[in-house]
């Protein structure tokens, strides 16, 4: 309805009032008093409170007073699979990836793919990140689409944005695999690269660029070059020569991705990016390419992906990667690369919360360089909105507050002790807030959590039924043997008896 109060003004779905309102555009605008007017998904207005409530009308209105406003947070890389098994195996990380990976590849089922994935939404969403990559699994399982459905179903219904990465897990190939019908029924079988291409493709075909095109889908490899270490750097005299398998999982890639207009997500080390660009035609680097961790790249392997444009995705959270090697960040930024921070989460201690993970990304950086003036705050939060959306290949939609661009918004409630007084908006987000104080959540201008509470899933159900999936799959794969008491009394972790792991 229009009053005379309405005259002259437009019509709005959506008006954010009263904010301080960061719109990482590429002015980096910081208004002290703003509001953000929001019309069919997008932004339609971004500027001063006064100049927005005289020019736009609107039946809901958020008053953001004493709040931050801001683009929708990005994680660039996390993994599917992990949310349920949260610190499982967190006392023996060496054995971690194969505890996580044997379950994936024998123990879950398509119910435990969509329990994780609506688990997972809802962190993310509580955590203010309106878009993230998952990687089905530790080592990415293709080989069953009905997971991957799943898992991007989940997002889907949580209303969330998702890249979901779907593709061939690592060598050997063929591999041994199971699942599960039914819940009860458990079926044994081998399979190679084929089928983990083929159902990869189901998946990309089903999905990418479904849910009103909040779902996308990345050819996700578990590395770039599958006969190197996948869990770290390879020094040059190892990195030598590329496999027939290493060429064909580039090519089959490659071809994939190029016949449905996606993307390609991988991991990658130090050794690999050099080999690649030196031997293979079909290198997975390139525009079109991001990857997750870089510990160990040279500085020629810097000089490779400035001038390929290809992204880094970094998750400083990760322990066991970090201590093999550094990821140069700071060297890569100052080449021109796009670097993301990520979480990597969320298992088996890392959460979704990407203001810790910009925290972790300055002190390791500074740590490791001995230099307190490395990652100053700026960079650290363009490194999770907008810069983390050029990474995925998102930032015409994503990743910034600008007229015409999707509304993905989240309200920081800075109305908090640890938050208060607001001198710096920036610097307080980004070295004092935490998942916890996102207020409010738009996703393509729909309101999907109002003061911390979500509107479209209803939160104790998920988790509900979360916590029966995990009690399921702990069952089938015996996965009590690693929930284990915590060590009281001393400063370091000892084994007196071998992990309980059986191949």
């Amino acid at each position: 309805m229009t009053t005379d109060g309405d005259c002259g003004r437009r019509p709005a779905d959506l008006l954010l009032t009263g904010g301080c309102v960061i719109t990482m555009d590429p002015r980096r605008r910081v208004l002290t008093d703003g509001a953000v007017a929001v019309t069919e998904g997008r932004v339609a207005a971004v500027g001063p409170t006064r100049e927005i409530r005289a020019g736009w009308t609107a039946p809901e209105t958020i008053d953001c007073t004493g709040q931050v406003v801001l683009p929708g947070l990005i994680d660039a890389h996390g993994h599917g699979g992990h949310a349920l098994l949260k610190t499982i195996g967190v006392d023996s990380l060496s054995w971690w990836m194969r505890i996580a990976t044997r379950t994936y590849f024998e123990h879950v089922t398509p119910g435990y793919w969509y329990a994780d994935g609506r688990l997972a939404a809802l962190e993310r969403l509580k955590s203010g990140v309106t878009c993230a990559v998952s990687v089905l699994g530790s080592q990415p399982r293709s080989d069953q689409p009905a997971f991957g459905d799943a898992h991007a179903r989940a997002y889907a219904e949580a209303g969330t944005r998702q890249v979901l990465g779907v593709g061939p897990s690592g060598l050997p190939w063929p591999r041994e695999v199971g699942h599960w019908t039914g819940g009860a029924t458990y079926h044994r079988e081998r399979v190679g690269l084929d089928r983990m291409m083929a159902g990869a493709e189901e998946t990309v075909a089903a999905w990418h660029n479904g849910a009103d095109g909040r779902i996308r889908v990345a050819v996700t490899p578990y590395t770039m070059v599958p006969s190197l270490d996948p869990s770290g750097p390879t020094s040059p005299d190892r990195a030598t020569r590329l496999t027939a398998q290493d060429r064909e999982q580039s090519e089959r890639v490659r071809d994939l991705a190029a016949r449905y207009g996606t993307r390609v997500h991988t991991d990658a080390f130090g050794g690999m990016v050099e080999l690649a660009h030196r031997l293979d035609p079909h290198a997975l680097l390139g525009p079109d390419v991001h990857f997750q961790h870089g510990f160990g790249l040279s500085a020629r392997e810097v000089a490779i992906l400035a001038e390929t444009g290809t992204s880094v995705t970094h998750g400083p959270g990760v322990v066991v990667g970090a201590l093999r090697g550094r990821c140069p960040v700071p060297e890569l930024l100052d080449a021109g690369v796009t670097v993301a921070v990520t979480t990597d989460g969320c298992a088996p201690m890392s959460s979704f919360d990407l203001f810790t993970a910009v925290r972790q990304a300055q002190t390791l950086s500074q740590l490791q360089l001995r230099d307190t003036f490395l990652l100053p705050p700026g960079k650290l939060l363009e490194m999770v909105t907008i810069d983390a959306a050029r990474a995925i290949g998102w930032d015409d939609e994503i990743g910034s507050l600008e007229e015409g661009k999707a509304a993905d918004i989240i309200v920081v409630d800075t109305r908090q002790p640890h938050l208060q007084p607001l001198h710096m908006p920036v610097h307080a987000l980004v070295y004092k807030a935490g998942g916890q104080d996102v207020s409010h959540v738009v996703v393509a201008g729909r309101v999907l959590m109002r003061n911390r509470h979500p509107t479209r899933v209803d939160e104790a159900e998920v988790i509900a039924a979360a916590g029966e999936e995990a009690r399921q799959v702990i069952a089938r794969g015996r996965l009590d043997r690693f929930i284990t008491a915590p060590v009281w009394g001393t400063s370091r972790q000892s084994f007196p008896d071998p992990v309980p792991f059986e191949e």
